[in-house]
């Protein structure tokens, strides 16, 4: 198949590097492009596209930072082979996935309280309503944009230590990983419409789509925490592609 198969068009919304970046994205998702195929080289894009290479380089990097494509030295950049369903929804510590992506990781913890748990939060840790349990807010950003804004309850019967833990300055992520072994995960994901509250965390405009995950992690049958993570649309991507049978 043709490196150049399917439609490389900007469709004139936006900055340049993220017309490029959809552009190729959209013969990814049509399978035009399937998995390991060749993507042209960064000159000869830029040469399509009439831009500098610089522009055409942002929306690859960013295209292989959303694991979409694999770029390698002196052969070129190529589709990704998707994750499975458990590689993408794996617990990762932000702090560690953004720096490790090559961008400028940045954290801040808006919330830090111990409160009691509603009857909706308690029936979701296995606690009595009114249990005593860790609240936090937290931001998570890369190179200045926020990516994850992460809401979670921590289970303090389990984990005590968490009501006088600093989360100004560790993630609750990275300390809970640290703290305690967890047996089992679960994950719910979901789509909203940001409204005003949350579109001015995530610095976005009201109305904008958000992927939304719900996770629980358990040791036993005993939960251990709760979160939700919101991200905006437009910087969360999930990829898989199965067979019949798989």
């Amino acid at each position: 198949m043709s490196e150049w198969a399917g439609d490389l068009s900007l469709d004139g919304s936006g900055p340049v590097y993220d017309q490029i970046r959809r552009a190729i994205l959209g013969n990814i998702r049509s399978g035009i492009w399937p998995p390991r195929h060749r993507i042209p080289a960064e000159a000869e894009l830029a040469a399509h596209f009439g831009t500098a290479r610089m522009t055409v380089n942002r929306a690859l990097r960013e295209l292989t930072e959303d694991g979409l494509i694999v770029r390698r030295r002196r052969t070129g950049s190529f589709v990704a082979q998707p994750p499975s369903p458990s590689a993408m929804l794996e617990i990762v510590d932000m702090s560690t996935a953004i720096p490790a992506r090559g961008q400028t990781y940045g954290y801040q913890c808006l919330t830090d309280e111990t409160v009691a748990a509603s009857s909706e939060r308690a029936a979701q840790l296995r606690l009595s309503p009114g249990a005593p349990v860790q609240h936090l807010v937290c931001l998570h950003t890369a190179d200045g944009d926020v990516v994850e804004l992460e809401e979670r309850w921590i289970n303090l019967a389990l984990l005590p230590a968490a009501a006088s833990q600093d989360f100004s300055t560790t993630t609750p992520g990275a300390w809970l990983l640290a703290a305690t072994p967890w047996t089992a995960a679960e994950h719910t994901v979901s789509a909203i419409n940001a409204d005003t509250r949350l579109a001015k965390r995530l610095d976005i405009g009201p109305g904008e789509a958000c992927l939304v995950l719900e996770r629980r992690t358990f040791h036993n049958e005993a939960v251990v925490t709760l979160a939700r993570l919101t991200h905006p649309g437009d910087r969360h991507v999930m990829t898989e592609r199965f067979r019949p049978g798989d």
